[in-house]
């Protein structure tokens, strides 16, 4: 079963007060066959926003780091 991924790049934009302002891009549609593989295909150095709806159609939306490729 693939899941479809709703993947949004964070640019940092300035600091205020301490707290770190990010800017969101355009979304781009992915696929893949879990949360994990598709954390594979972004790029590590990168922030993106993630939204998708799990197995048990729970909407989830995250922020993560694309994971190192071994």
């Amino acid at each position: 079963m693939r899941f479809k991924y709703k993947v949004r790049e964070l640019i940092a934009d300035k600091v205020l007060n301490n707290e770190k302002i990010e800017n969101v891009q355009e979304a781009t549609d992915m696929e893949a066959m879990s949360f994990k593989k598709l954390r594979k295909k972004l790029d590590p150095k990168k922030r993106y926003f993630i939204e998708y709806t799990n197995k048990k159609g729970n909407f989830i939306s995250t922020i993560i780091n694309g994971n190192q490729k071994d």
